[in-house]
């Protein structure tokens, strides 16, 4: 009977081995009933990724347009050319920081590196203000930004309008920094070359103003924006141009970056 016994309960814990499931030798995995080998457990997924803060200035980095200073004993050092009088002189500024006005035909203008930015969000734009011109931010803001060629006016720390604009080419650089604006001037230009509509001023001979229209004001005469072709003037479409001429009070403050 012992016999009996042992052989039977060696029979039951065999038959139960193999009913209850087999696991795969080559890979210790549980195989099912129907014998497919069971997927293993998922593994824990990462949390998604968070967008990290971004520092307003590197979305507004200061344009710069490069040139050669020449040497009168041959050669020549690189500059920033910081403004132009026409076939007259140049404001510089050398590598250590000085800035110097020299000869108009001492200097030769480079075409300039413009980096490939991201269009900002509008509280971007506010951010970079706020650092530059302090929180809260003045009543008006006309920002203008010489990278993207874009002008952007903001009242009460709201933006308002973005408008493409164009501004000075290599020989005749928009001058950076903080202006306001001062008079305004209906018709202004060239006696019998070209005319410019709703100027705003806001700095030296710089003024907001419309595209060129011929001298009797029936016909533009050249409506290129979002180039660099202007003599430092920078230049809107007609609705931009009259819109600031009709709408934004003077004492505005430009920011020219």
């Amino acid at each position: 009977m012992k016999r009996i016994a042992a052989f039977w309960l060696a029979f039951c814990l065999l038959f139960g081995l193999v009913s209850c499931g087999r696991t795969s030798v080559a890979t210790g995995i549980p195989e099912t009933a129907e014998g497919s080998t069971a997927a293993p457990p998922p593994l824990p997924t990462a949390p998604p990724a968070t967008d990290a803060p971004t520092d307003p200035a590197l979305l507004f980095p200061p344009f710069v347009q490069p040139g050669l200073l020449k040497l009168s004993g041959g050669g020549s050092v690189p500059v920033e050319l910081l403004s132009a009088e026409s076939n007259v002189s140049y404001r510089v500024r050398y590598p250590s920081g000085s800035e110097a006005i020299v000869a108009w035909d001492l200097i030769e203008p480079l075409a300039p590196a413009v980096p490939a930015l991201p269009e900002p969000k509008a509280e971007q734009t506010v951010a970079f203000l706020e650092s530059e011109l302090g929180d809260p931010l003045p009543a008006w803001v006309f920002f203008v930004d010489l990278t993207r060629l874009t002008v952007t006016v903001l009242e009460n720390g709201e933006v308002l309008r973005v408008m493409p604009c164009s501004v000075g080419d290599a020989g005749h650089p928009t001058p950076r920094g903080r202006y306001e604006t001062d008079y305004r001037t209906e018709f202004m230009g060239k006696e019998g070359v070209y005319l410019c509509r709703w100027g705003v001023h806001y700095y030296g001979g710089y003024l907001f103003h419309s595209v060129l229209y011929t001298w009797r004001g029936d016909a533009i005469l050249d409506g290129e924006l979002s180039a660099r072709i202007s003599h430092g003037c920078v230049r809107l479409s007609p609705e931009d141009s009259r819109w600031i001429y009709e709408t934004a009070p003077l004492g505005a403050v430009v920011l020219v970056n």
